[in-house]
């Protein structure tokens, strides 16, 4: 007698194990696990028994309060923000990314800028902005101005329908950058008097800018960004960074419309 029992009670003990790995574990976003019996993984929600209820009602949970689901053969499914810093939720996606001002040349300038993706969320950005190269205008503006940036981007963005992270260069920003340039323009220098006198005006430019600004990435290949800069400066630029300061530090600020394609 005493041999049958301890030959069921090991024969538990093997199927324990077993029992315990049959079951789908469905973790939310608040920490809470349900342990459950899969049934159905919807577009928006995933349907699942109770796992000690395999014959009771059918639960259904939104897939927006899921962060992910350990199934019954170990695999594991993220989704939502579960997944935001991985760099393998981007395999496959292009990370750079070369871009153009959209609206600078009927302004008087061209902005060419170069992205590159970092990890997720984290980029840096260059930015060559050649004033002249557009539309001519009354003050004949010359020069250039280069600048460096770092862009961080927020929590990213989701499609509603499957939460798969659209692109790693997509999302709202916040991006700190630093600019550096000579232009000229022509302008008028006044005497004492009161008379003036048209003149060929030089002067250097620089400052810091704080931007704010969103970026769209479509099919992996085509780059739509728009950002505006609030920041200090010192000298004078009218194109391109826009400075007022009459060669003290004063206002810098700056709006972008920038359309590109990625690159490796």
């Amino acid at each position: 007698m005493k041999k049958s029992l301890f030959s069921i009670a090991l024969f538990i003990g093997f199927l324990f194990p077993a029992f315990l790995s049959a079951q789908d574990i469905i973790v939310k976003k608040d920490g809470k696990e349900i342990r459950a019996k899969i049934i159905e993984l919807g577009v928006a929600e995933v349907k699942y028994h109770k796992f000690d209820q395999p014959d009771g009602p059918v639960y259904a949970e939104e897939k927006e309060n899921i962060q992910k689901i350990i199934f019954q053969d170990g695999h594991t499914e993220f989704y939502g923000a579960a997944r935001m810093d991985e760099a393998t939720a981007f395999e496959g996606q292009k990370k750079g990314a070369l871009k153009i001002s959209f609206l600078g040349p009927l302004l008087g300038y061209t902005n060419i800028l170069y992205e590159r993706n970092i990890k997720p969320g984290r980029s840096y950005e260059f930015k060559a902005s050649i004033i002249g190269l557009g539309k001519e205008t009354g003050e004949n503006p010359r020069g250039f101005i280069g600048s460096a940036a770092y862009k961080f981007y927020k929590k990213p963005d989701f499609y509603a329908a499957n939460f798969k992270r659209t692109h790693i260069l997509q999302g709202g920003y916040f991006k700190p950058e630093l600019f550096l340039g000579s232009t000229s323009y022509d302008g008028w220098e006044y005497n004492s008097s009161g008379q003036g006198t048209q003149k060929r005006i030089s002067n250097v430019a620089g400052g810091f800018l704080l931007n704010v600004g969103k970026q769209w990435v479509v099919d992996n290949a085509f780059v739509f960004d728009m950002a505006f800069g609030l920041g200090y400066g010192a000298g004078t630029s009218t194109r391109a960074i826009y400075v007022w300061s009459d060669n003290n530090v004063g206002l810098a600020a700056s709006v972008t419309m920038n359309i590109g394609l990625t690159t490796k």
